[in-house]
């Protein structure tokens, strides 16, 4: 049985969300790890020294961290379900750059909007709004266009990418920036959260406290 170490609303639920996916056997545990005296925590944190998750541990007692790898890996366990195109194929590598672009671009950006306001003073936090806007705004236009014209980010079919972009965007709400701008983008997450597996792993979770 594979084990999932997860934080809720973070990035590691969305192999929450495939691990529901594929159907295979799997445990998910959620952990905090700024606890420090926890010892599920300090276990995680033994596990992957960065101290972040997700942490996935296989059946062999090998451990996948890294959205990017974990994601896959648990694609690829099912290629029937086509949770990802085949390894190897232009698909893939297509699929792999989306990926790239939730991982590298879409999520840290987010993340960042939240100190748009941080400067000392009223110029210096003028333009850090002005530069953080910038910045998020050119990856959600990307995400806007792509997503015009098909449900989902590879085309027609779900992947474990658009979980993964569903916890990103989702990440709009702490950081309080406002999707109005974006109706594809919107649409689609509403989409996605009406999937069975989502709200599954959602009613499991629990509810997120920002």
């Amino acid at each position: 049985m594979i084990t999932l170490y997860y934080h809720r609303g973070a990035c590691s639920t969305s192999n929450h969300f495939a691990l529901e996916d594929a159907g295979v056997a799997y445990e998910a545990i959620e952990v905090h790890l700024d606890r420090k005296d926890d010892p599920i925590a300090q276990k995680v944190r033994k596990l992957n020294p960065m101290s972040m998750t997700p942490v996935l541990v296989l059946e062999d007692g090998e451990v996948l961290t890294q959205n990017a790898a974990t994601l896959s890996y648990i694609a690829d366990l099912v290629p029937e379900k086509a949770l990802l195109p085949k390894p190897g194929t232009l698909a893939r590598a297509q699929a792999d750059s989306w990926m790239a672009f939730v991982a590298s671009d879409l999520h840290p950006v987010i993340i960042e909007y939240i100190y748009k306001g941080f400067g000392e003073t009223d110029a210096e936090r003028a333009r850090l709004v002005a530069f953080y806007e910038d910045r998020v705004a050119r990856r959600l236009i990307v995400l806007e266009e792509r997503l015009a014209g098909q449900p989902y980010i590879l085309g027609s079919a779900y992947s474990v990418i658009d979980g993964y972009a569903l916890i990103v965007l989702n990440w709009s709400v702490p950081a309080g920036l406002s999707l109005d701008a974006y109706p594809s983008i919107r649409r689609y997450m509403e989409q996605i959260e009406a999937r069975p597996t989502i709200r599954k792993v959602r009613e499991a979770e629990g509810p997120i406290d920002w």
